[in-house]
């Protein structure tokens, strides 16, 4: 057997390896007779067909099953005595014009190189890590959120600034036919938020998607258009307006601290406050985390 590498370029390689009748013939030959006794052949009872006829059936198949075993074990010895440092595992190439009948049989693996290179750690850099901290104004609107979400709906029947809606948004051109409930309090732009006051349930309200919220986004969530199509939409959308509720927020007392916490866990306003306050700045940490991990490997890189 004959094993050699072959550089392609800095960091590719191919492994070349040339398997010949005695790396194999042994073996092959040890698996025919202990077949033979085995053998069942049309016109010769088992265990007395001659070996010419055992090879002619089963041989090729013994010899594929062998050489197999050979490369594979002569590719694993070669990578650890030659201490590869690879990126993957070897990629055998294909040979058309490859043949088990030939007597020098050539195996070729693709295999990739960890690069050598130098990181220097000292180097200036303008790396943050972020620590993130809820102020008042997140855990108060955070607490009425809750209020707002354990509450009760009251059916109404002309739309008021905090109300809810539901409805359908609906635009042909864009195949848009989406159900959607929202506040108006999502609107960036007030003119839209406008066009609902004083509407019924019944009736349609028309606006325009350019500008309507801070976060394009909002649309893709809203009206379920696709990213691609979200950043340049500028079309107006009809809006039929189907359900408006009003909600009783839900008193803050010790019922709703055990439905949000487990029992006994939270007692007080002031030690809800504290509970929102130590799990947003918690998922906060997790975030600043993962953006000090982004912005290392971005410099690294």
């Amino acid at each position: 057997m004959d094993i050699k590498r072959v550089a392609t370029d800095a960091v590719n390689e191919v492994i070349v390896i040339k398997v010949v009748n005695m790396d194999y013939k042994g073996q092959v030959q040890k698996r025919i007779n202990e077949k033979m006794p085995l053998a069942t052949i049309k016109g010769f009872r088992k265990g007395a067909v001659p070996k010419d006829l055992v090879e002619k059936q089963y041989g090729k198949v013994i010899k594929i099953e062998e050489v197999n075993k050979v490369v594979d074990l002569a590719l694993s010895r070669f990578v650890q005595s030659e201490r590869l440092n690879l990126l993957g595992t070897p990629l055998p190439k294909i040979n058309e014009n490859f043949s088990w009948d030939n007597e020098e049989l050539v195996f070729e693996y693709e295999i990739g190189l960890v690069p050598e290179f130098e990181i220097d750690l000292e180097a200036k850099n303008n790396i943050i890590k972020y620590v993130v901290t809820a102020d008042d104004k997140m855990i108060e609107e955070q607490v009425q959120r809750i209020q707002k979400q354990f509450g009760k709906l009251i059916p109404e029947t002309v739309v008021k600034e905090n109300y809810d809606i539901s409805g359908t948004f609906n635009n042909a051109e864009k195949d848009i036919n989406t159900p959607a409930t929202f506040s108006l309090s999502i609107f960036k732009d007030k003119k839209a938020a406008d066009k609902f006051i004083g509407k019924k349930v019944g009736d349609v309200v028309t606006i325009g998607t350019k500008g309507l919220f801070e976060d394009v986004h909002q649309l893709m969530d809203l009206l379920k258009v696709g990213h691609d199509e979200v950043h340049d939409l500028d079309i107006d959308v009809d809006f039929t307006i189907e359900a408006i509720n009003a909600t009783e927020l839900a008193e803050l007392n010790q019922e709703l601290f055990d439905r949000l916490f487990g029992e006994g866990k939270v007692s007080s306003l002031e030690e809800l406050k504290a509970k929102i306050k130590e799990d947003a700045e918690s998922q906060f940490a997790q975030q600043a985390d993962r953006k000090l991990m982004n912005d290392v490997t971005d410099f690294l890189i």
